[in-house]
């Protein structure tokens, strides 16, 4: 379990943890179905994006606890500078929540947490 206080910390540092934990697991998840390599990144890549992880915030935002919604709000009314292209603004902010909800699920050790958000969401 990491040790990092999730009230005082920038919802934006979360976001950048959570972006690296989401991916992780989602690429442990499609290794572990047996995918080739291609087949991996391919699949990987569909997952770990900010359209794609904005959808998955919509479909699990009903059953978030309290204190993670507080979470997810942070990031996602936080001070981005900057937004891709490939998306809407509004898409990267619920993305933004959503890598923030991941780390603040990862930081509570709550890892089968996520990976069933992987299982419901892209299995």
């Amino acid at each position: 379990m990491v040790s990092i206080n999730l009230k005082e910390t920038n919802g934006l540092v979360l976001a950048y943890l959570g972006d690296s934990v989401w991916e992780t697991y989602v690429r442990e998840y499609f290794v572990l179905k047996g995918f080739n390599l291609r087949n991996l990144n391919n699949n990987v890549v569909k997952h770990v994006n900010a359209k794609a992880q904005s959808e998955i915030l919509k479909k699990i935002l009903p059953e978030v606890d309290e204190k993670y919604l507080q979470i997810i709000n942070k990031a996602k009314n936080g001070n981005i500078k900057s937004f891709p292209q490939t998306c809407t603004v509004m898409e990267y902010r619920e993305a933004t929540g959503f890598e923030a909800y991941i780390a603040a699920l990862y930081i509570d050790g709550e890892i089968e947490k996520i990976k069933g958000i992987i299982k419901n969401n892209i299995g």
